[in-house]
This record gives C-alpha cells, sequence and structure tokens, in this order.
C-alpha cells in the first residue's frame, strides 16, 4: 500500500543532473534548506555512469583562460584530484560525496516528480513517487528550481515554453519540429584475443547501416569508443518527451547494427580481438522543452557578446548544430560556429507568470540557435549555481525575482563573484571584503623572463601567440629560420582570446626573418590597453618558435586547430604584469589582463596585507591558478578522436598552491590563523569558528604542486 510523506523546506531543486547538483550545492552553502529530487539511482544526468557524455565548454571550444569554475569548478577540481584518470563510475561518486557532505540537503534519489500543485498563482508543492519505496513525497517549499532539462515543472505549472522555436500552443502542437537528437554511446576494450559477437535479432542488418554511415562526416573505425559516438543519432524530428522509448530502442537497433557491421562485415580486421565494454540504455538527450522567460538569450546576444546588467553566467561552447534527421540525414554531422565567451542573465532563469520557480540547465530562456551553444552541460552547471544565487535573494528580501532592484541584481552578482564565478565583465565590489580595503605588499614580484630552451614548435599550420597588453609598444617572439624568410600575422585584441575566434582585428604584419635565430619585433600600435593581443602566424614551414624553459602567467602560444599549449619565448617590457597590487584590482581571473600575483623562485614567498586599523574577521579566500586554458572533464574514455581537439592534464596543475599557512597580527606579536597543507582547489577557503582582530594579515605559501613560484589571483578576507 502507498504510504504518503510530505517534506518542508525553502528550496527543492527538481532534477539531479549537473546543473541541479549544482543549485542544491550552492543553496546549501548559502545556509537554505535544500530537498533535492533526481529520477534515477545516481546523480548526473548526461555525465553520469548510466549515459556517459563527457562535460565540455569554453574552453573546449578555443576559449582561452576560460575554464568554468564556481561549485562546478569545487567538484571539478576534486575530481581532477581524486579521479585523475576520469573514470566516469568515480565521478558518480564525487557528486553523491559533494551531495551527502552538505548538512542543508536531503537527497531522494529515484524519485519521479509527476505532479504539481499551484494555489493563487504560485507552485505550492510538487509530488512523486519513489520506485521500490512505494512512498509517494509531497515537497512543499517557497521556492522551485525546474532543473529536470524537460522543463516538466514549469510546463505543469504553465509557464509558455518553445519545442524548435516555435511556442508550444494547441494548434502547433502537432507540427513537426526540427531538433537535436539523441544519442546512445558504448565504450569498448581491447580484449588480446579474439572476440565474437552475435547480434541480437532486433538489430538493424550489414546493408542497412552500410546506406547510413561514411557520409556528412559519420566515419566509422573499430577504435571509436566512449563519446567518439556522439554522432549515433536520432530522435530530432520525434517528440523527444512522449516518445523517448521509441527513439531508445530505435537508437539501440542502430548502434548494436553499427558495431556487429564493425565486427563481421571483415572491413575492421583490427576489431577483431575488440569487445562492447558498456552501452547505454538510456538515450543522452540533446533538446526537448525550452521556458519562455522573462528575457530569452538569442544568437545576436552571442555573436555580439552583449554585456547585460543582470548578467549572472557565461558561456562559451561553439554554436553547435545538428542535423534532426540524425544518422538517417544526408547532411554534415554537425556544423559548429566557435564564439566568444558571452554572458548570460538572470532573466534566463525565470517567467513572472509563476514567481516562486526557477530555471536551470538544458530548459533555461533561450531561442533555438541560441540554445545550440547554451545547451553544453558546463553552461548548464553554472546556471544552476545562478538559479540558487537568484533564488535565496528573492528569500531573502520576501520577493519575486522579477520585482528584483538594481541594487538587489548587484548584490547577488557580487554573491556570485564571491562564489568564485566568472562573469565577463564583473569584477569585486563586495563591501564585506576587507582584502579590498587593506594595503598589500609581497615579499617578490616575478618579471616576464625569456629564457629559450632546446624546444621549438614548427609553424607548418597556423599558429598563435596571446599576449597581455597594457601599453603601447612591441612583443618581441624569438624564432628560428630555416632560411631568409618573412614571419606574416594578423593581429587581435579581445578581452579573453579564442583560437578559433580571435576577436577585432588590429593590424597585418609581415617582418623579415633572417636565417637562423631571430628576436622578430611585432607592433602593438592601434591595440587598445587593457585587452589580450592574438597574434595569429600564417604558416611557414622554414620557421619555428622558439619554446621558454619556464611558464610565464598569461601568455601561451599553440597550433589553432589544438588545444595543446606551449609556453613561447617572448620579451615584452611591463612592471606591473604580475604585481602584488593584481591582488586586489577586483578580478579572480584573467580578463583583458593577467590580474595574477606571481613571486619570484624563493623560499615560502608571502604577501601581507594591512590595515590602518583593525579589523574582525573569520574567513579568508585565495583564489589560485588551476591552468584555466585546459580543460577539466567529468570524465573520459581511454581514447578520443582528435577531432574532439581535447588535451588530457597529466596530474595536479604545478602552479595551484598546494600548503600555506595564514597568520595574524596583534598587539606587536604574529598569531596563528590556520595552515592547509593539502589544497587541491582553485579556491581555497579558510573559516574559523570564531572572529579574530588583526592590523595585518600575512599569507605564506609553503609548497606548489611543482612550480617555484607562488601564483595567487586574489585575497579576500571577511
Amino acid at each position: 500500500m502507498m504510504k504518503t510523506v510530505a517534506i518542508n523546506s525553502s528550496l527543492t531543486v527538481i532534477g539531479g543532473g549537473v546543473s541541479g547538483v549544482c543549485a542544491a550545492l550552492s543553496a546549501a552553502r548559502a545556509g537554505i534548506q535544500t530537498i533535492l529530487v533526481h529520477n534515477r539511482p545516481v546523480l548526473g544526468g548526461n555525465s553520469s555512469s548510466e549515459i556517459r557524455v563527457w562535460m565540455r565548454g569554453a574552453t573546449g571550444a578555443g576559449n582561452i583562460f576560460s575554464e568554468e569554475m564556481g561549485v562546478l569548478g569545487f567538484l571539478k577540481m576534486r575530481n581532477l584530484y581524486e579521479n585523475p584518470e576520469f573514470n566516469v563510475i568515480f565521478w558518480d561518486e564525487i557528486l553523491l560525496d559533494a551531495v551527502l557532505g552538505e548538512k542543508n540537503i536531503r537527497l531522494f534519489l529515484n524519485t519521479n516528480v509527476e505532479q504539481v500543485v499551484c494555489g493563487g498563482g504560485r507552485i505550492c508543492q510538487v509530488e512523486g513517487v519513489q520506485q521500490a519505496s512505494e512512498i509517494r513525497y509531497i515537497f512543499r517549499s517557497s521556492y522551485f528550481i525546474d532543473a529536470t532539462g524537460d522543463g516538466m515543472i514549469g510546463a505543469e505549472a504553465g509557464v509558455p515554453y518553445r519545442i524548435g522555436d516555435l511556442p508550444y500552443t494547441p494548434e502547433n502542437q502537432q507540427k513537426t519540429a526540427e531538433l537535436l537528437s539523441c544519442s546512445i554511446l558504448y565504450f569498448i576494450k581491447d580484449s588480446k584475443k579474439p572476440v565474437k559477437f552475435a547480434a541480437p535479432q532486433y538489430a538493424y542488418d550489414m546493408d542497412y547501416v552500410e546506406t547510413l554511415i561514411n557520409k556528412g562526416g559519420r566515419i566509422i573505425s573499430e577504435k571509436q569508443t566512449g563519446s567518439d559516438c556522439w554522432w549515433f543519432e536520432y530522435g530530432g524530428l520525434c517528440n523527444t518527451i512522449t516518445e523517448i522509448q521509441e527513439i531508445g530502442l530505435e537508437l539501440k537497433k542502430l548502434v548494436l547494427g553499427v558495431w556487429n557491421y564493425i565486427k563481421n562485415s571483415g572491413k575492421y580486421p583490427e576489431a577483431e580481438t575488440r569487445t562492447l565494454e558498456w552501452i547505454g540504455s538510456i538515450p543522452g538527450k540533446r533538446e526537448s522543452r525550452r521556458m519562455m522567460t522573462e528575457y530569452e538569450l538569442t544568437m545576436e546576444d552571442i555573436l555580439k557578446q552583449r554585456r547585460f546588467e543582470d548578467g549572472a553566467f557565461y558561456g562559451g561552447w561553439y554554436m553547435d548544430f545538428h542535423p534532426a534527421g540524425g544518422l538517417n540525414s544526408e547532411e554534415e554531422s554537425c556544423v559548429q560556429i566557435p564564439v566568444n565567451v558571452y554572458t548570460l542573465p538572470l532573466r534566463c532563469l525565470f517567467s513572472r507568470s509563476i514567481p516562486n520557480l526557477f530555471f536551470a540547465g538544458r530548459n533555461i530562456g533561450t531561442r533555438q540557435e541560441a540554445f545550440a551553444s547554451a545547451r553544453i552541460m558546463n553552461t548548464c552547471a553554472l546556471s544552476g549555481q545562478a538559479a540558487a544565487a537568484l533564488a535565496a535573494e528573492c528569500m531573502k528580501e520576501t520577493c519575486s525575482p522579477a520585482e528584483l532592484e538594481e541594487g538587489q541584481i548587484e548584490e547577488i552578482v557580487q554573491n556570485l563573484l564571491r562564489e568564485d564565478m566568472f562573469i565577463p565583465g564583473k569584477r569585486n565590489a563586495d563591501p564585506l571584503d576587507l582584502g579590498q580595503k587593506a594595503s598589500v605588499s609581497a615579499s617578490s614580484e616575478y618579471k616576464l623572463r625569456a629564457e629559450p630552451s632546446d624546444r621549438t614548435m614548427r609553424l607548418t599550420e597556423e599558429s598563435f601567440v596571446v599576449v597581455p597588453f597594457s601599453r603601447e609598444g612591441a612583443v618581441k617572439i624569438l624564432l628560428e629560420a630555416e632560411a631568409d624568410t618573412k614571419l606574416e600575422i594578423e593581429l587581435y585584441e579581445a578581452d579573453l582570446p579564442n583560437r578559433l575566434c580571435p576577436g577585432a582585428r588590429v593590424s597585418q604584419q609581415a617582418v623579415p626573418v633572417s636565417k637562423g635565430e631571430n628576436w622578430a619585433e611585432i607592433s602593438f600600435s592601434g591595440m587598445k590597453p587593457g585587452k589580450f593581443g592574438l597574434i595569429y602566424i600564417k604558416e611557414n614551414e622554414i620557421l619555428s618558435l622558439r619554446l621558454n624553459r619556464i611558464r610565464n602567467p598569461g601568455i601561451l602560444c599553440g597550433r589553432k586547430n589544438s588545444s595543446d599549449y606551449k609556453d613561447p619565448c617572448v620579451e615584452w617590457e611591463d612592471e606591473t604584469l604580475y604585481a602584488v597590487s593584481n591582488l586586489s584590482d577586483g578580478y579572480a581571473r584573467p580578463y583583458g589582463g593577467v590580474h595574477i600575483w606571481c613571486s619570484q623562485n624563493e623560499e615560502k614567498p608571502w604577501v601581507l596585507l594591512e590595515w590602518e586599523r583593525p579589523v574582525r574577521f573569520e574567513e579568508v579566500r585565495l583564489y589560485l591558478d588551476p591552468d584555466l586554458s585546459m580543460e577539466i572533464p567529468s570524465s573520459c574514455a581511454g581514447r578520443w578522436d582528435e577531432k574532439h581537439k581535447f588535451t588530457i592534464r597529466k596530474g595536479m596543475p604545478p602552479q595551484l598552491v598546494k600548503g600555506f599557512s595564514i597568520e595574524y597580527y596583534r598587539d606587536g606579536s604574529w598569531m596563528h590563523f590556520s595552515t592547509v597543507k593539502e589544497n587541491y582547489q582553485r579556491m581555497a577557503v579558510v573559516k574559523r569558528e570564531t572572529a579574530v582582530e588583526a592590523e595585518k594579515v600575512r599569507i605564506t605559501v609553503e609548497e606548489t604542486w611543482g612550480d617555484l613560484r607562488a601564483q595567487i589571483y586574489q585575497v579576500r578576507i571577511y
């Protein structure tokens, strides 16, 4: 007999994919009693071990210094530390452990919410049944976050929505919208001995499979595994909600038919020893409903990098279009248009029609062309953190999101920045941050150094160099030429560089280069200070770029079509590039400049914060360098196709601070505040139960993960 249990909380988050997890964690850390309801046995949605799509975002689409942090960054850095092989099984556990570790979260797995009860224009409660327990739960809250992906809560509550780019109405519900299809992936392994495969009778035969493959870039390989199989697509011409079972079965027919073709067609001899290690049973869904929110992000917003007063998070993945016909289509399997990092506003997260409901994930308010970029999981995760911050402010002010005033929106922005959300163009202006009010000094300041190594990068394809620009002048790069030639470059400027979408063009230059080793001078004339310069270098088979022995923060080079970045040997005179004053300039990561303090090579470098009068504080936050130009995936198969343009990390970033101590000065003596010995987070937070009073605070870096210098973006004190 079904038992009914009613549970009250301040906030209920429905959906335990990465957007829902980040929303719940963010709300719980803000002190909000939160319920997280998920209809599957594991958290993570498409990134979980049930579906196994790896998480990607702005950095994976060519944006430099753009890896997503915040609550997602906390999860990713823990994954990098505890799960360096990026095993998807352990990613499940990273998420579960983080949720169970928050005292303000109550988790309900295997619980499918199927009813939404409204009254007085608001949601009063949602109701769902937990599989196998025979319990019907009633969740009553002041506010709700719909992170279901399909926007089920919003749709049931009467919030208008789109299917494709059409507003859903009874009149057009029969029209076939063209959507992004669903996928089922498989993982393979080499058994080192012959393995037979007998296809199930329902799988498509080899003759039919042969009509589908090797067109539109759909090239079969016996080595493809994991997310290499993203193009196993179907369902874009179906209803991806009501017909999801049929879509899943059709995908199984297709996928097992493809594997049968690989194993038994005789065209892939290396497949003899390979076998399926895992195959998905749940389709990874790309698109269904999108809610018609207060503002819907457009393609023009993305391409023009529009800045919003209520900008709260960001995206940067390609506008990534797939044909609705999936494997049955004659079109290219995907068309990816690179974009620069762009901002999404809070207004994409709510509709005034239901004032106590927020949206997170792929169901937020975007037009379909913008959705092609904003749907990517890293961006969805950031939307969850932003939705929780919006809900927290509405709770504090006891108002609806549409009623928030300018100052309250700014408070949300500052709260997000404090929790390590990057919002393009926004800087720290938190009135509670004592670090902003201190004078800052350091044991030393690193000056950019050219230390040529014996390694080079041949310019056999289009390449680039990134340099931060703060004043008029010229940068020199060290080259090696096999004969007299010319270095042909195009100079671009951007707030954040993108190797595929370089920004605004400044100039075109041709620099003579003599045979042998040469310093080539590139003029930055015409560039605006406070920008990054991206130097595009045209292919030249007799030229090589000399690489540096040490990393200069904010300066890197690479090839246009590769994410494997290197350290160029450059000369650029800027005495303030790594100055300690960067710690309090308001930026906690690169944007229009490096914004980092870097010490010289020395034993135990330190920074000192001093106030004119004693201050009371209980918390110190350090914003560190995890190498924001390298992706940190949720999971990764044993191999991946080069088309992904993915470079895997090999251990913890050497420049990340590992161990540090904090002291405070009071009544003529230095006192111990805290010591951290095994930090692996980008944002290191140290908090004491009781506040202390101090005239000075000294932070000493005891150890990094490999670099001999200390590097810190920002210090906050509360």
